[in-house]
């Protein structure tokens, strides 16, 4: 059926042409050259050349794709494509970046202020775990208790891992933020220089 289709789109790309051309000529699979003043059937797969109707060659319309041509194009077609988008969203991000923030200043401020409400929440779990260390340590000979305050223990201890990786990442994050204004902020001062 696909096939039969790409036949079919073939021949209705060539018919406009069959009402100016002169002469088609294409190979048939048995190596014929057989030439018509209109599409050919048998040239549907097929390399077809156009004549003018004074015999002069016009050009040569290349045969359709096979099946594994055909998938490879789509396949950098889609890369391309993936490619344009991304290059889109950089510009878009690189863009925002530069609309937010005016300075490296900027940015230092934008970092203390995120980074700040994760150190309060670093040194509140701090706190809490030292808690209840001191219960786990005031429950000496009671094992239940104990072994509540180590329970405690071990989740504030997680949450308090948690918060300060999360303070890493954030840290990370405006390392980040930062060069790349550096760059953008580079290439606005040497395109400027060079006007």
């Amino acid at each position: 059926m696909a096939g039969m289709a790409g036949k079919l789109l073939v021949l209705w790309l060539l018919y406009p042409m069959a009402a100016h051309a002169g002469i088609i000529a294409c190979k048939d699979a048995a190596g014929r050259t057989l030439t018509s003043d209109r599409p050919i059937p048998e040239c549907a797969d097929r390399t077809v050349r156009e004549y003018g109707r004074n015999g002069v060659f016009r050009r040569e319309i290349a045969a359709p794709p096979t099946a594994e041509q055909q998938r490879v194009l789509d396949q950098q077609r889609r890369q391309r494509q993936a490619e344009e988008d991304a290059r889109r969203e950089r510009q878009r991000a690189d863009h925002a970046l530069m609309s937010r923030y005016r300075s490296e200043d900027d940015i230092e401020v934008a970092r203390q202020r995120e980074s700040a409400s994760l150190g309060n929440l670093v040194v509140q779990h701090k706190g809490a775990l030292l808690v209840a260390r001191q219960e786990w340590e005031a429950a000496d000979g009671d094992a239940a208790a104990q072994e509540r305050a180590a329970v405690r223990m071990r989740a504030i201890g997680r949450s308090l891992q948690d918060a300060e990786d999360d303070l890493v990442r954030l840290n990370g994050k405006y390392d980040s933020i930062l060069q790349r204004y550096r760059e953008l902020a580079g290439r606005q001062l040497s395109v400027q220089s060079a006007k």
